[in-house]
């Protein structure tokens, strides 16, 4: 390198009285953060979430299954569909393989109130309790967690205790059906 050169990858010398590199545009003003974009997305995200808007009455949940000592359980439940009192209420079945007599069907009611439903549909994840009744009139508690993953779909935890010294955790996910006029239940807002 000669005597008095600057490295190639140097920033040019500048004046300690040479004023800043300008950050305006052409037409003078200074430019804003682009926080418009993303702030009317989430508001169009979130306008059927308006007071008043009407709220899903129609809830799918997948088949689930979880292991147990020597063998599997599975649940299947109908499409869940909410009353005027905010429960959710579906069929269900539980196969236990490889004890076929241990199976059992019956109904199993959620209750999400309209705040729940419409902070799940908001992004949040919500606890919600319930019970199931089986075919011999024997019920069973119900406690679980929703975590969206949209506003239409998300992930569920359910705990279903059978006995007081069985739970079984039942890993599986939910979806709101595209809603047509039927499916909705007024906020009563």
């Amino acid at each position: 390198m000669r005597a008095g050169s600057a490295p190639c990858n140097a920033k040019p010398d500048r004046s300690a009285l040479a004023p800043p590199p300008s950050t305006s545009s052409p037409s003078g003003m200074r430019p804003r953060p682009r926080i418009l974009l993303p702030a009317l997305a989430l508001l169009l995200h979130l306008a059927p979430l308006r007071a008043g808007a009407p709220l899903p009455a129609r809830a799918e949940v997948e088949p689930a299954w979880t292991s147990i000592y020597v063998g599997a359980v599975t649940l299947r439940t109908s499409a869940f569909t909410r009353d005027a009192a905010g429960a959710f209420t579906a069929a269900y079945t539980a196969r236990v393989i490889p004890y076929f007599p241990a199976n059992e069907a019956g109904t199993l009611s959620i209750a999400v109130s309209d705040a729940d439903l419409t902070r799940l549909l908001a992004g949040e994840a919500v606890d919600f309790r319930g019970a199931a009744r089986n075919e011999r009139g024997e019920e069973r508690s119900v406690a679980g967690r929703a975590t969206p993953v949209d506003a239409h779909h998300g992930r569920l935890k359910v705990r279903v205790r059978v006995s007081p010294r069985i739970e079984l955790i039942f890993n599986t996910s939910y979806r709101f059906p595209a809603v047509a006029p039927g499916d909705l239940t007024p906020t009563g807002k």
